[in-house]
């Protein structure tokens, strides 16, 4: 009975301390960048739909269709906006992959107990935070999946040589790259693992894999190219290795180093250091070297992917590289309790040392987590019951804060509710810019626009700073100094009719089509240097006698004539203003096209289709 209740608990013990450290995970809700595969789950209408939906690049250029596409399009499609389930999942992966790793540092330190503490210091760890208690981070736990069990069937294949074992790592590992690109470096995993062990057996199928890893990353180059510039943009420098060292910081102490209980700023770092100092002499005490190098190794080149990205460094990163540290740490831990004395005094100083480290951290990021996302859902839920109250009307958010902003409107959590919610005028000032993110401007209605609506009963507005919505329409005004012509104009947006002249057709979609010529109004430049930008769509029936000139006009003066060549069917053109239109609360601008064309079944004379026009 004994040997029974210690085999459960050494499988089912990780498991345990893990969800008592993430205690809030399964009660988190959705934020951020879950809008965006929500709403992609939302537009997939049939099975014609799905290939573009699981493989189109998306998100600087990714392609998960089952990291993220395919696991959000079948929890969306069986559970909706029921957040539970995708938690559980994301959990059970998660357990999945604490006994794996209990089971890999067993086999590879020859200490069962080695595994059970490397298992319980992964779990505990704050890099956990997110992968666990953010649905869209999911991708980095089944990746984790699909690496440990290839791994696990590689090691079962070198002890026993059975075919089977082989055929098991070739499916996990092709599986991996459906849930990240950062699977291309399993096998440089496995042969740090053949070089360590000097084991040739599996050589010539690690050297295939090898091959597999090359073709996906030069079909993904070609097929879904990183960006250039911008925070994911890969920097080839020395800043590389300060990139690593962030992550062993937040590796083996709380992430970006912060501790939720008062300290001196200089306590985390000599935690930090002292932890590292143990594990250093610990492996240098090593006869056999070979499986510290192993685990080392494993940190590095489970991380050296996203090293480059100097400007983008995530705390979830070095969530499956960390396993490396921990199986060192683990054995450290079982070998020195092992020897007894001062060896033991040592090893539960550094563990105590680390728990005091990760966990707090661990527990107030869940924690901060848990309540983020309920203010991303009562917001929802209660602009989900303001569109029942008021569903031709616009609806304007006062009071977002810059967490609410990026949490739960930038990824266009709305557009699941249908179109005109805005931020209400003002906003905007209360609301931090964040690199690489869209400014809050964008997601604000125009004072004017919004002015014009509310004394039309057009729009009416919701303070949202409380746990429940307030309608605040009755005593909501906008200032003066608000209700000049807006410095963009989504010519779509029925709030913004009144800004057009009467050439403009009906709106579709997110488009308007104009004829021959069509005129607006739009605010002037606030800055020198700033242009009219005029963006939309021109289909290949209006370019098949070539090329097509758009002539703008302000106020009468010409600002000259753009062409729109054979491409991909959208275009922006940019036209520099004159300096006496600097701060005129508003112009007058006509664009005119070279020629009209008529589609089949449509009577109309039809230009161009003009998504906005924006002097910035």
């Amino acid at each position: 009975m004994n040997r029974r209740l210690r085999r459960w608990a050494w499988w089912v013990g990780p498991c345990v301390v893990c969800l008592l450290a993430h205690s809030h995970a399964l009660g988190t809700w959705f934020r951020a960048d879950d809008f965006a595969w929500l709403n992609l789950a939302a537009r997939v209408q049939n099975f014609h739909d799905l290939p573009a939906a699981l493989f189109t690049p998306r998100a600087e250029g990714t392609i998960r269709p089952l990291g993220d596409r395919g696991f959000f399009l079948a929890l969306y499609t069986l559970f909706g906006l029921n957040a539970l389930p995708f938690h559980v999942v994301a959990l059970a992966t998660q357990f999945a992959n604490l006994a794996l790793a209990a089971w890999i540092g067993a086999r590879l330190t020859g200490s069962r107990a080695a595994g059970w503490w490397a298992a319980v210091f992964w779990g505990v760890n704050s890099v956990l935070v997110e992968p666990l208690g953010w649905v869209c981070v999911y991708d980095q736990v089944l990746w984790g999946f699909f690496v440990l069990v290839a791994f696990q069937f590689r090691l079962r294949y070198l002890e026993t040589t059975q075919r089977r074992y082989a055929v098991c790592e070739w499916i996990a590992f092709l599986l991996g790259f459906g849930a990240l690109e950062l699977n291309v470096m399993y096998p440089a995993l496995v042969a740090l693992y053949n070089w360590s062990q000097r084991a040739r057996r599996g050589l010539r199928s690690t050297l295939a894999m090898f091959g597999v890893s090359v073709a996906y990353a030069a079909v993904h180059l070609v097929w879904a190219p990183g960006p250039r510039t911008g925070s994911y943009a890969m920097h080839f420098t020395g800043s590389a290795m300060r990139t690593l060292w962030t992550y062993v910081t937040w590796s083996v102490g709380p992430t970006l180093l912060w501790t939720p209980y008062r300290a001196p700023r200089w306590l985390p770092a000599a935690g930090v250091v002292m932890v590292l100092l143990g594990l250093a002499v610990f492996a240098a005490a090593r006869r056999d070297t070979r499986v510290v190098w192993f685990c080392l190794g494993w940190y590095v080149l489970a991380l050296a992917p996203v090293l480059p990205l100097r400007d983008h460094v995530t705390e979830y990163y070095p969530y499956l590289a960390l396993v490396g540290l921990c199986w060192l740490g683990g054995w450290a831990v079982a070998e020195c309790w092992r020897s007894g004395g001062r060896a033991r005094v040592a090893a539960a100083a550094l563990a105590g040392m680390y728990a005091l480290l990760v966990v707090p951290r661990t527990v107030a990021g869940d924690a901060w987590n848990y309540r983020m996302s309920l203010r991303v859902r009562n917001l929802v839920e209660g602009v989900a019951g303001a569109r029942q109250r008021h569903p031709r009307e616009a609806i304007l958010l006062d009071g977002v804060d810059t967490d609410l902003f990026y949490n739960g409107v930038v990824d266009h959590a709305f557009a699941l509710l249908g179109n005109q919610i805005y931020l209400a005028p003002g906003c905007e000032r209360a609301i931090a810019p964040f690199p690489g993110k869209p400014s809050a401007a964008e997601f604000v209605l125009p004072g004017g626009m919004a002015a014009k609506a509310l004394a039309e009963q057009q729009a009416v507005v919701y303070d949202v700073r409380g746990a429940r919505l307030q309608n605040i329409t009755a005593r909501y005004t906008v200032s003066q100094a608000e209700r000049q012509a807006p410095a963009r104009v989504e010519v779509a947006q029925p709030l913004a009719a009144y800004l057009l002249g009467p050439e403009w057709y009906a709106p579709e979609g997110n488009h308007r089509w104009m004829p021959r010529r069509a005129t607006l109004r739009i605010a002037g430049p606030a800055a020198p240097g700033q242009k009219l930008y005029l963006d939309g769509s021109c289909p290949p029936e209006q370019l098949r006698q070539g090329p097509l000139a758009v002539t703008v006009t302000v106020d009468g003066a010409e600002l000259g004539t753009r062409a729109i060549a054979a491409g991909p069917g959208t275009f922006e053109l940019a036209f520099r203003l004159p300096a006496e239109a600097l701060g005129k609360p508003e112009m007058s601008v006509e664009i005119a096209v070279s020629r009209t064309f008529r589609a089949p079944g449509d009577a109309r004379d039809l230009g161009l289709a003009v998504g906005s026009v924006e002097v910035r």
